[in-house]
């Protein structure tokens, strides 16, 4: 098996880059859309959630909604908070992951798109890793773009992650998403015939 992890800060194209290798039949493991089902349908987390801060959970009909929004602001203005959460969901994204790539087979190619993935040191299960990237202009414009997001909400956002050089400097394959998709494509299509021949090769 190969895993490929994708990362990159908010606004990069990550979720571009994984459409393009589901389209070479690479399943993918979408960190963001798990977290996503956890907060809206784990019961467990939802209350361990409202426990902690009742004033982002909703209540609706006796059914707990938490307000992603509210939830944001509450955990990247505290290091301490977001600590907190991240202790929560991550061992669920964990387990998810894990029954993930057990499901695909040792001889597959899997890519785990994950936001966080030095952060949480989920690059050392990985045999490679793709870092997306684009242009302060373009990121900016992307993520203003968005429902919901200002210049204050992104600075948050990028604050809590490694910076770019940071993860560069771990020597990942750099897939630039400023330049349109058809570029993009042709990048990460060199980088998965570099990767699958140099897996070939070790096995000689």
């Amino acid at each position: 098996m190969i895993i490929i992890g994708i990362t990159g800060s908010i606004g990069m194209g990550k979720s571009t880059i994984a459409s393009m290798l589901k389209k070479f039949k690479i399943p993918v493991f979408d960190s963001d859309a798990e977290v996503k089902d956890i907060l809206e349908y784990n019961d467990a987390v939802k209350k361990q959630i409202y426990d902690l801060w009742p004033e982002v959970v909703l209540i609706e009909k006796s059914d707990k909604k938490i307000d992603k929004n509210l939830l944001g602001k509450k955990i990247f203005s505290n290091k301490k908070y977001r600590s907190i959460l991240e202790g929560i969901i991550h061992p669920q994204i964990e387990e998810r992951r894990s029954g993930f790539i057990k499901s695909v087979g040792k001889s597959a190619i899997v890519a785990l798109d994950v936001p966080l993935l030095y952060e949480t040191g989920t690059d050392k299960i990985c045999d490679d890793i793709f870092l997306v990237y684009a242009n302060a202009e373009t990121q900016k414009r992307r993520v203003l773009a968005r429902p919901g997001m200002n210049q204050k909400k992104l600075n948050l956002i990028k604050k809590a992650q490694w910076d770019d050089q940071r993860k560069k400097d771990k020597s990942p394959y750099l897939v630039t998403t400023s330049y349109g998709k058809s570029i993009s494509l042709i990048i990460i299509t060199v980088y998965l015939i570099i990767i699958i021949f140099k897996k070939k090769v070790l096995k000689l």
